[in-house]
């Protein structure tokens, strides 16, 4: 199994996870965005590295994340560069009009911007029809790896919100998950305000 597959495979867990617990579902409360992330480290992390941060499709949004998981990683002591050892990529997916009536879509990808794509999707049909919880639903999915090898760490969040900004949602996202650098997460929540 490729590091692809395996971020794909660990992002869709997390989708199926707060999937279920959507806003306006039993198991949750209505409110502002919820939020969760979880995380599994392959191997320790070394106490010093450099970092280069990239992303797998060149959007404005991504160019702007790329800005905080910079000054986050260096604001933690991190040695940010372009040509740096070791290569932390991210990938942000956004679906629209969540319906708790419709089945569960998740959807696994890997690749980079210069092509080769994996992919699965998996429909998981809800108990009965309950009524639209609109809104959308964010993923970030991260790995870090030294250049060309498997992932020595892997972390995904998704968020499901009815209203707001995509780039603060995600921005709380990827300071959480920088916040977990190097950790294994089961399962946390991402504070978004």
């Amino acid at each position: 199994m490729t590091y692809r597959s395996i971020l794909g495979l660990f992002g869709s867990v997390v989708c199926v996870l707060l999937t279920v617990t959507a806003p306006g579902s039993p198991a949750q409360g209505t409110g502002g965005p919820r939020a969760k992330m979880t995380a599994k480290a392959y191997a320790p992390l070394p106490t010093e590295f450099g970092v280069t941060v990239d992303y797998r499709e060149d959007t404005e949004l991504n160019g702007r994340l790329r800005g905080v998981f910079e000054r986050e990683l260096k604001d933690r002591g991190y040695q940010v560069s372009d040509n740096a050892e070791f290569v932390l990529k991210f990938e942000t997916l956004v679906e629209e009009k969540l319906s708790a009536d419709k089945p569960a879509s998740v959807v696994g990808r890997g690749g980079s911007r210069s092509g080769g794509e994996i992919g699965f999707q998996l429909r998981l049909p809800l108990d009965k029809p309950k009524p639209a919880v609109g809104g959308r639903r964010y993923s970030l999915n991260v790995s870090l790896a030294r250049q060309s090898k498997p992932p020595i760490w892997v972390a995904s969040a998704v968020a499901v919100a009815a209203h707001g900004d995509r780039f603060a949602v995600q921005k709380a996202m990827v300071m959480a998950i920088v916040g977990a650098l190097g950790q294994d997460v089961e399962t946390r929540p991402i504070a978004i305000e």
